[in-house]
């Protein structure tokens, strides 16, 4: 079953990475402008979530924005539109399905609501692909019994990756582990790290 851990609202936090506003370290993130484009249905409660990891790949990719999810009224897409979405019917994700300036679909909430806006979807004339298995999640704040189910901007930047956009790719990742080993820390949960020299300058940024 899937856990969620309590989020602790006595103390401000960033709207973006999620971490306390005195930890922040998002405000130096540099931009990039990658050829493959990113769209969020974000469910309404996603939307209140300040765990939710979609606010930051937004911050890091100028072409990925978060789209309010509606059941009755879904948004068009084109037809080469690629559905990343685990359904039965989907098929590898390869970078030959992101050798253009591919838009990429992601269901954004908890694997439950992703399933329902996944099927509201299912008769849409939409790629439907799927991620390499074999990646463990690094977004620790939540938790899953299943280690391959991965948040929002993790599945990003594994997309970046494939489509051989790797210096983006590789800071989303970074991105989102170090945002969640921060919301852990606040929480008196994450493990003691040393600091990474190799950790790009703004992730040195009110490092706890």
């Amino acid at each position: 079953m899937r856990r969620v851990y309590p989020a602790m609202n006595s103390i401000p936090r960033c709207s973006i990475c999620g971490v306390h506003q005195h930890l922040c370290f998002c405000a130096d993130f540099p931009v990039y402008a990658p050829r493959t484009r990113f769209l969020f249905l974000q469910h309404t409660q996603e939307a209140q979530k300040p765990t939710n990891s979609a606010r930051l790949a937004c911050r890091i990719l100028s072409t990925a924005s978060i789209i309010p999810w509606s059941r009755t009224d879904p948004p068009p897409f084109p037809e080469d539109t690629i559905l990343l979405y685990p359904s039965v019917d989907a098929t590898p994700l390869t970078p030959d399905d992101l050798s253009g300036s591919s838009q990429v679909v992601i269901p954004d909430g908890t694997w439950s609501q992703a399933s329902r806006i996944a099927r509201v979807l299912q008769n849409r004339p939409l790629l439907r692909r799927i991620l390499p298995v074999g990646n463990a999640t690094a977004w620790t704040v939540r938790q899953s019994d299943d280690p391959e189910r991965i948040s929002s901007a993790q599945a990003a930047a594994m997309v970046l990756q494939l489509a051989g956009e790797t210096e983006s790719a590789h800071f989303l990742y970074q991105a989102v582990a170090e945002s969640g080993r921060r919301i852990l820390a606040m929480r008196g949960m994450a493990r003691p790290l040393p600091i990474d020299p190799n950790l790009p300058d703004p992730f040195l940024r009110a490092y706890p």
